[in-house]
């Protein structure tokens, strides 16, 4: 990590140093330009994309003082697990498979002020969506459960129930670990962009914003030898307001 830091330390001396030599050039982007970044922790030693929803994130400038933003995310999960014991009198085995695909997009707008030759302080605002998806399948010797919008784990646990003396019985707990969803939100942001060289700039941002995320209810079908559909219902929703920043330096270019 240390190496790491020390080696983006020395180029961006090194950048700054050969800037020094062309004072006179116009370092921040003109109309048409379009940038892109990454997000630098230099105390972790990794790289990341750069706003807090992990976003691949761009601008095209309409004017030196006004660009649109935009950005995106796509994550895909496909599992497979198989467990069991397939063979002898008493088989058992249990074929389970999981997906789950979630999508954010990402549009806002951004007004620079002037600043210095180098600095580039701006204000701006963005207003986002996202989806999730989540499907799961579990099949075993006797039948076949499809449950869509949320992935389920069920777990054995023995109670011990009435007076002494005291009896007991097993019960299934249903536990929804993945739940699809729809997300929206608003964002106001405040940052800059400085300079090292001509459209090579080391940035920060924050931002104050407001989110609501609507959970979608479970929906299972069940096929097989004596089959019980689990009832699962929810009407769930999450509600965010508050700032954020974005944990480390943002590095970027301008083309």
């Amino acid at each position: 990590m240390k190496k790491m830091f020390l080696t983006v330390a020395i180029a961006m001396v090194s950048l700054y140093a050969s800037a020094q030599e062309s004072e006179t050039s116009d370092f921040k982007p003109t109309k048409g330009s379009f940038a892109t970044e990454l997000n630098f922790n230099p105390f972790k030693g990794n790289l990341s994309f750069n706003n807090v929803l992990n976003q691949v994130k761009g601008r095209y400038f309409l004017s030196p003082q006004l660009a649109l933003r935009l950005g995106f995310n796509v994550n895909t999960i496909d599992s497979a697990q198989n467990y069991g014991t397939p063979y002898g009198a008493q088989s058992n085995f249990t074929s389970e498979k999981r997906k789950s695909t979630s999508f954010g997009l990402n549009f806002g707008i951004e007004k620079h002020f002037k600043g210095t030759k180098r600095l580039s302080p701006y204000i701006g605002a963005d207003i986002f969506w996202g989806t999730k998806s989540a499907n799961q399948e579990i099949s075993n010797n006797a039948s076949t459960s499809k449950i869509k919008n949320a992935w389920v784990e069920y777990t054995s646990q023995y109670i011990q129930a009435g007076t002494p003396p005291y009896y007991y019985y097993t019960t299934t707990i249903t536990k929804v670990t993945e739940n699809a969803y729809n997300r929206f939100g608003v964002t106001a942001v405040a940052g800059f962009d400085f300079y090292m060289a001509k459209d090579f700039f080391l940035g920060y941002e924050f931002n104050l914003g407001y989110s609501k995320t609507k959970y979608k209810s479970p929906e299972a079908t069940v096929t097989g030898q004596n089959p019980t559909t689990p009832n699962y219902y929810s009407n769930n929703s999450t509600s965010k307001f508050g700032t954020s920043l974005v944990n480390g330096i943002r590095i970027g270019y301008s083309f």
